[in-house]
């Protein structure tokens, strides 16, 4: 190929790649460690650039998407990396966003997306865990290794992350528990079912004969609690198993301060599973938690008026935890 033909061909895919989204652009810097065989990425906000003593580690709850679809000419979408937060946060805190393993960081379009067989392998509350922790080991001995507090939030199936993380990583400093629950995640779907006997949607037939079917399916599970191959409600059978080890067991191990968060009406986590963590921490006489309930809140800390109008407060919860850091838990 000669220099004009060169030439061309740079100038043919130009716009491709002024339109795709890139760290750079969104002020992240990517680092990459190498993990069974996989790779581990993920990104630090570098607004500035400077030293940081105070690490803010986000973990994100289910799903499979890449971190951003669309270009320049049409409005990004950010699938559960928090860009407006990562902007607001203070400057004193790096923040940092681990991406699942197997996922892309960008793709332009969703359309005949599907996730990697890579990602289908490992995603799982465990190996997220162990994923985070060489993540911490690694900030903490290579990036700041002058960090005094390294606190982590888990939302949704990340709080089952971040219990599960703290037993594992001695240099993490607190730990923020959000939208989770004490119990496995069979009890949740229990409770809801329960829940929709008492409230008249399903008759007492109904409602056991839907528990007695949960019951055969996740037996069927532990039958091959290993398979990737195998799904039970559109989840691997080693998604499942993972997800159903009881945060409770891994809380109460934890000596750290812990804030526990949730809305009065979560519509993914019965909030009586989460009380249970406040009342096992009292019979255990541990004074290392805090809790607050979000009012009239659902998963996602979003507040809906009797007009229908929304008010979010997700940003709230994530500085109430910074308060407790910086104040109460001293």
């Amino acid at each position: 190929m000669n220099l004009f033909q060169k030439i061309l061909l740079i100038l043919l895919f130009f716009p491709i790649f002024l339109l795709a989204q890139t760290p750079e652009k969104q002020k992240l810097k990517e680092y990459i460690i190498p993990d069974k065989g996989d790779t581990v990425r993920f990104y630090i906000y570098t607004a500035d650039n400077l030293p940081k003593e105070k690490v803010f580690i986000y973990l994100h709850g289910s799903g499979d998407l890449p971190m951003v679809n669309g270009d320049d000419t049409e409005p990004c979408c950010y699938n559960n990396y928090p860009k407006k937060l990562m902007a607001e946060f203070p400057k004193d805190y790096a923040f940092v966003y681990i991406q699942k393993v197997g996922l892309p960081y960008y793709l332009k379009t969703l359309n005949n997306y599907t996730p990697s067989p890579t990602f289908t392998r490992r995603n799982n509350v465990l190996d997220r865990a162990e994923v985070a922790d060489k993540v911490v080991n690694f900030i903490k001995k290579r990036i700041y290794p002058n960090a005094k507090t390294i606190a982590v939030l888990g939302h949704s199936e990340g709080s089952d992350v971040v219990a599960k993380l703290a037993t594992l990583n001695k240099n993490i400093t607190h730990i923020c528990f959000s939208a989770g629950n004490a119990t496995p995640q069979i009890f949740n779907d229990i409770l809801f079912t329960r829940r929709q006997m008492q409230e008249g949607k399903l008759s007492a037939i109904q409602a056991q004969d839907k528990i007695d079917e949960l019951m055969k399916g996740y037996n069927q599970v532990y039958q091959d609690p290993d398979s990737v191959k195998d799904y039970f409600n559109g989840d691997t059978y080693k998604w499942n198993v993972a997800i159903n080890e009881p945060p409770i067991e891994n809380l109460l191990k934890i000596k750290i301060p812990i804030f526990v968060t949730i809305g009065s009406h979560d519509d993914k986590v019965p909030i009586e599973a989460s009380d249970l963590i406040t009342a096992e921490f009292i019979r255990h006489r541990k004074t290392n938690l805090k809790s607050k309930v979000y009012l009239n809140c659902n998963h996602n800390f979003e507040e809906i008026k009797e007009n229908g109008t929304k008010i979010s407060h997700w940003k709230e919860m994530f500085f109430d935890f910074l308060d407790l850091i910086d104040k109460d838990f001293k």
